[in-house]
């Protein structure tokens, strides 16, 4: 049986300056190959991910991607979730239009996704927004400029522009919070015996999705908490009490943050939980692999430290706790 185009591409993953040549003519051939120069010129990458797309990705970010989608018919289509955050962006660009056109909502398409999250986009609540983010396909969260003409290629390169100069972090060198420059970060090895749920279950969340993912020092692993369940608790046990003066939550590549979440402390596992430290909105705005730190008003020694995050789903890269105590180990 013969291959299917995206069988055979998928085995020879085409240069996007090769398929051009054969499937382009003319302006759209001279606007792609322009385009590209352009990316070169900013360190963007593009490579085949599916058939006739290619990625666009710089600095640790996926900004998007090209596809090509049929005889001299081209697109550039670029990732919404980041820019959200910047309504004075958006109005400056007069992008409010194609904003809006782009939402996507929850369609109760997985059980990860449904049934959506509450969110604010230029100013006015949106409730059951998806949440897919990142992914190649284009239809999600993107602005798609299809057959873009000069000035559509303008405003698309002012948009990596300005999404390449937000500060972020990467999986190899995150951004961490100056605050907490003198404090002692807790390691996994020497001072956690043990992470899990309220009944130490290591698992919880996305299938297979292992908790100690939020502790293990690896910023490339990460915890999914994307299960239909109205809160997750995570409970870090420690070798000896330990008095915790702040902690902080590490973003990681998808944005998808918790939308609230309460720490308690306890002698042990079975409590009584004294309450810590309570938060109904993650600060703003998201930017990918970065620390953001919370201090603990009413600290305490104690053994056991629990986290339960509240009607949400999530991906978080690390959690980091700090002392004033015990041996430096950042």
């Amino acid at each position: 049986m013969a291959e299917t185009l995206a069988q055979e591409q998928a085995k020879t993953k085409p240069e996007l300056e090769d398929f051009i040549a054969v499937s382009l003519h003319d302006y759209a051939r001279q606007a792609v190959l322009a385009f590209l120069d352009y990316c070169r010129a900013k360190k963007i990458s593009y490579r085949w991910t599916s058939t006739n797309t290619w990625t666009l990705k710089a600095k640790g970010k996926s900004l998007g991607g090209i596809s090509i989608d049929g005889e001299n018919c081209w697109a550039v289509w670029l990732h919404l979730t980041e820019l959200l955050q910047y309504d004075d962006f958006i109005v400056k660009e007069n992008l409010q239009s194609a904003i809006l056109n782009s939402i996507k909502h929850c369609t109760g398409c997985n059980s990860y996704c449904a049934p959506g999250y509450t969110g604010k986009i230029l100013g006015k609540e949106h409730r059951s927004l998806c949440r897919a983010m990142y992914i190649v396909d284009r239809n999600d969260h993107c602005i798609d400029f299809t057959n873009p003409d000069a000035a559509a290629i303008d405003r698309a390169k002012r948009i990596i522009d300005f999404r390449l100069s937000l500060p972020h972090g990467t999986a190899s060198r995150p951004v961490f919070d100056p605050v907490t420059d003198g404090l002692t970060r807790i390691d996994n090895t020497l001072r956690v015996s043990g992470v899990s749920d309220l009944q130490g279950n290591p698992f919880r969340g996305a299938p297979n999705m292992k908790i100690d993912y939020l502790f293990d020092g690896k910023y490339t692993s990460y915890a999914r908490f994307w299960a239909n369940e109205n809160c997750y608790d995570v409970v870090f046990q420690l070798d000896e009490p330990v008095e915790l003066v702040m902690y902080s939550l590490v973003t990681g590549f998808q944005l998808q943050v918790p939308d609230s979440w309460k720490l308690y402390g306890a002698a042990s596992k079975d409590g009584p939980w004294m309450l810590l430290d309570a938060r109904d909105e993650f600060p703003k705005p998201v930017t990918g692999y970065t620390e953001k730190t919370f201090k603990i008003g009413t600290p305490g020694a104690y053994r056991c430290y629990r986290f339960t995050f509240e009607r949400c789903k999530f991906d978080l890269s690390q959690v980091h706790l700090y002392t004033r105590n015990g041996t430096n180990t950042l």
